[in-house]
C-alpha cells in the first residue's frame, strides 16, 4: 500500500502521540534514577512475580540482548536479582529486590498529561475510550500475537489487586469482559 494523505496523517499523528507518551514515561522515570527500559522491566518482573529473560524479552516488546544490557544495569543499582533455574540452568529468572520493589512502588505515582487528556476527552465522548483500547488491542494482535495482548489482558485485571490502587474503572473493565 502506498501512503496517500490519511496515512500521512496516521503516521504522524500517532508518532506524535508516541512521542508523548514516551516523553513523559522517560520524564518520570529519570526522575528516580531510571531509564524508560528499566522501568519497564521491573514493571514486567513485578507482575509475572519472577520472570524469564524471554518473557521480559516478549511482553516488553525487545531482544533478549537488550534486555540482558538492562538487566545488568538493574543488577548493578541493586534493584533485581538473576536465579538460574535449578532444573534447566539454561533458563534465568529476574526478580525485584526489596530496593526493586519500593522503587516500582515510587514509579506508580507518576502522572501522565497524556493520559489526563484522554480522560478530559472521554467525558465528552464516553465511548471514546473503549473504541480506543478495542482498536489498540485488535492492531497489536495483529503485529505482536495473541499471546502479548493475553499477557497485556491478564496483567491489566491484576493490577487492581497487586498495587492496591482501588480503580473503578478497572473494575468496569472486568465487569465488561465477563
Amino acid at each position: 500500500m502506498t501512503v496517500n494523505y490519511k496515512n500521512h496523517l496516521l503516521m504522524n499523528y500517532i508518532r506524535g502521540m508516541a512521542k508523548t507518551l514516551e516523553e513523559e514515561w522517560q520524564a518520570g522515570a529519570k526522575e528516580l534514577g531510571l531509564t524508560l527500559a528499566e522501568q519497564h522491566i521491573m514493571w514486567i518482573v513485578y507482575l509475572e512475580e519472577r520472570a524469564s529473560i524471554s518473557t521480559i524479552a516478549k511482553v516488553g516488546l525487545w531482544d533478549r540482548s537488550t534486555v540482558m544490557q538492562v538487566i545488568k544495569r538493574l543488577v548493578n543499582k541493586g534493584l533485581v536479582l538473576v536465579e538460574k533455574d535449578e532444573s534447566d540452568l539454561r533458563v534465568s529468572y529476574v526478580k525485584l529486590t526489596d530496593q526493586g520493589h519500593q522503587k516500582r512502588k515510587q514509579t506508580q505515582s507518576a502522572s501522565f498529561e497524556l493520559f489526563e487528556f484522554i480522560q478530559e476527552y472521554q467525558k465528552e465522548k464516553p465511548e471514546f475510550i473503549e473504541e480506543l483500547v478495542a482498536f489498540h488491542r485488535e492492531a497489536n494482535r495483529h503485529f505482536h500475537g495473541e499471546e502479548f495482548v493475553e499477557w497485556v489482558e491478564r496483567t491489566t485485571s491484576e493490577y487492581e489487586s497487586k498495587t492496591g490502587i482501588d480503580d473503578a474503572e478497572a473494575a468496569l473493565h472486568r465487569a465488561e469482559k465477563i
